[in-house]
């Protein structure tokens, strides 16, 4: 058969095919098929979606009781204080009925004045500036104008000396993104030791953490009945100076770690009137020294607390 004969009995086939009618029938069986088909693998990925949901489900419904169980009470009590001390930082009268509460009136005569945290990139201050309240005259006033000027003269110096500290750490052959990434933190905060019907005693303290010599701390003794300044004799009689010398002597001779200094190093000699201490709970003061004024570094800041 020629090349051309073939040609045309396809083109004669072709045109057959193609006039032949596709019963409805069966045009309907292959739309059911099809969609059969499609129905069951939707089926089978909802399937799959529904088991995968379901172990979803339990895991997290795990992992909520796990949660629960640790986070609730901590949240509950987490919100209370919150609620508390914006009560007494907001709301004088809420202050005043927590002083004539007998069970909670003495956390209330301290309150935090102002709390803010600054940062530049080459350092962050946080601050926690502490006021005894109801503090119009007397030395109370005096604590709150005191601890203001401290606070803000520590921040301006600690500016001073960090920027120095940059100069010349770049003179030397730092980075910019080397200095930041150092990411030096200053805090101003206070704690209060102790805290009665007729005494409050509180530390205001102040720390770079980039230099262990910056170290600052100013304590406050406070008489509540008549508004006065605590010092030392008024806790140990007229003989406090002695009194506490013999006790610190004591209690270094006691030590065995070798950190403390002798004499003739520099180290524990007397006690003056200037003496930092605070009030403990069980209404003794503890002389406090600062870092490496009487022993080596790893003493932090030596306490002593003298019983009465």
């Amino acid at each position: 058969m020629k090349a051309k004969d073939l040609e045309e009995r396809l083109l004669d086939t072709k045109k057959i095919y193609e006039q032949i009618e596709i019963p409805a029938e069966l045009n309907e069986r292959m739309r059911l098929a099809l969609g059969e088909m499609s129905k069951e693998t939707e089926q089978k990925d909802e399937k799959v979606e529904v088991i995968q949901t379901r172990r979803d489900e339990k895991r997290v419904s795990h992992m909520k009781r796990r949660w629960n169980w640790k986070k609730t009470t901590g949240l509950v009590a987490a919100c209370a204080v919150f609620c508390f001390t914006a009560g007494l930082n907001i709301s004088p009268t809420f202050a005043t009925d927590m002083q004539a509460n007998p069970v909670l009136g003495g956390i209330s005569r301290v309150l935090t004045f102002r709390s803010y945290e600054i940062s530049d990139g080459d350092k962050t201050i946080s601050t926690e500036i502490p006021q005894v309240d109801g503090a119009e005259e007397g030395y109370s006033k005096d604590v709150n104008e005191q601890i203001q000027k401290i606070v803000a003269d520590y921040e301006a110096k600690a500016a001073e000396d960090i920027e120095a500290y940059k100069e010349a750490f770049l003179a030397t052959g730092g980075t910019e993104e080397e200095f930041e990434a150092k990411n030096i933190k200053v805090n101003v905060d206070y704690e209060v030791k102790c805290e009665t019907e007729d005494t409050l005693s509180l530390v205001l303290t102040g720390y770079e953490d980039w230099n262990a010599s910056t170290v600052v701390a100013e304590y406050y003794n406070i008489n509540l009945k008549d508004n006065s300044e605590i010092t030392l004799e008024d806790l140990l009689g007229p003989d406090y100076i002695n009194i506490a010398n013999e006790s610190i002597k004591a209690q270094i001779d006691a030590d065995s770690s070798g950190l403390y200094f002798d004499e003739e190093m520099g180290g524990f000699t007397t006690i003056t009137p200037e003496t930092n201490f605070y009030i403990n709970e069980a209404g003794n003061p503890v002389i406090v020294f600062q870092k490496y004024e009487i022993a080596a570094g790893a003493a932090g800041m030596p306490e002593f607390e003298i019983t009465k």
